[in-house]
């Protein structure tokens, strides 16, 4: 297994490197995004074990603390089909409820913004329903955006 960045005991992987963890990682955007639109658990698995890259997009990284999943980030070319002109999309980032306010959720949008750096992207973008929490680290609001009847914000992150 090759290992991205090491804080203690914990660990960021890419999803490529340590594939025993695709259907817990699926399980989870699966509970989190997709099962209230009636997708099944199996297309979700299947989706994501032929969306792991390690040298172009998409990417899924997993923070591991002793081999436990606590948390997972996906880079997508698209997360908003209304702006197919966007991308890349930092996306599905979610931290285990009791892993929550540690910094993981921070390291791993970090770990986006340097691989999207080393693929020769100036920005990443993402959406969400949150207000006030992404501008902590540095993500910039873009504009509204309206999905399935759902007002969502866009945000931008300029890449140095």
């Amino acid at each position: 297994m090759k290992k991205e960045k090491n804080t203690n005991e914990l660990t960021v992987v890419n999803l490529a490197d340590d594939t025993k963890h695709i259907e817990e990682a699926s399980a989870i955007l699966w509970e989190e995004w997709d099962k209230s639109c009636g997708m099944p658990l199996e297309e979700v698995i299947y989706r994501t074990k032929h969306a792991i890259c390690k040298d172009r997009v998409p990417q899924t990284y997993i923070a591991l603390i002793n081999d436990e999943l606590v948390g997972q980030v996906s880079i997508w070319n698209n997360d908003l089909k209304a702006r197919q002109d966007l991308t890349p999309w930092l996306a599905a980032l979610y931290i285990k409820k009791e892993y929550r306010g540690k910094g993981i959720g921070t390291l791993l949008q970090d770990k986006c913004i340097e691989v999207a750096k080393e693929l020769g992207y100036k920005k990443l973008y993402l959406v969400t329903e949150h207000e006030n929490y992404y501008e902590r680290t540095g993500w910039k609001f873009l504009e509204t955006a309206l999905n399935n009847g759902k007002t969502l914000r866009i945000y931008v992150y300029e890449i140095e």
